[in-house]
């Protein structure tokens, strides 16, 4: 499996464990969609642009489809799916921070990763699209199936969801 692919496959699960709540569903909605992605008559070829929002439209649909079958309860915390998101995400920060650098950044993390779980599924979804995985418009119109003006709207009011959430998150752990 060449490195490209392998990077897509990293990147498409910090979507499907958002989206499932579940590690082990994560990795059985992966699994599936590499398996689409090889064995689909009309996939795009590997190497092509239209390749990579065509595979996280099959993520998605398949991890919307994991959550319907498991009737998984949309805001249940899952430590899991936060960990895999903490471990592969990019350590921000130089190895030599103080360790109050260190336990802030660990600490906005944590907040962000709650605050993910705390708005909604077509809320997270976009963000993690564009801000995480970094979509344009028309490439996450395309993958959820929805204008590109919708794309527009939808990320502002999740945005704006994302932020209150932080807002509260930053209040209570104040106290």
């Amino acid at each position: 499996m060449d490195t490209q692919f392998s990077n897509l496959l990293k990147d498409a699960f910090k979507l499907a464990a958002k989206i499932v709540h579940n590690t082990a569903d994560a990795h059985d909605v992966i699994q599936d969609s590499a398996a689409n992605a090889f064995s689909h008559a009309s996939a795009p070829e590997s190497t092509s642009v239209e390749f990579k929002p065509w595979f996280y439209r099959v993520v998605r649909n398949k991890s919307i489809d994991r959550v319907r079958a498991n009737q998984v309860a949309l805001k249940r915390h899952d430590n899991d799916a936060n960990k895999v998101i903490e471990q592969t995400s990019a350590h921000i920060g130089n190895a030599e921070a103080n360790p109050e650098t260190e336990i802030l950044r660990t600490r906005r993390q944590q907040n962000i990763a709650k605050a993910l779980d705390n708005i909604s599924l077509e809320h997270r979804e976009i963000v993690m699209l564009k801000d995480f995985h970094g979509f344009s418009y028309a490439e996450i119109a395309d993958i959820l199936s929805i204008a590109k003006g919708s794309v527009m709207s939808r990320l502002h009011r999740a945005r704006l969801a994302l932020k209150n959430e932080l807002a509260a998150l930053d209040i209570t752990s104040a106290k």
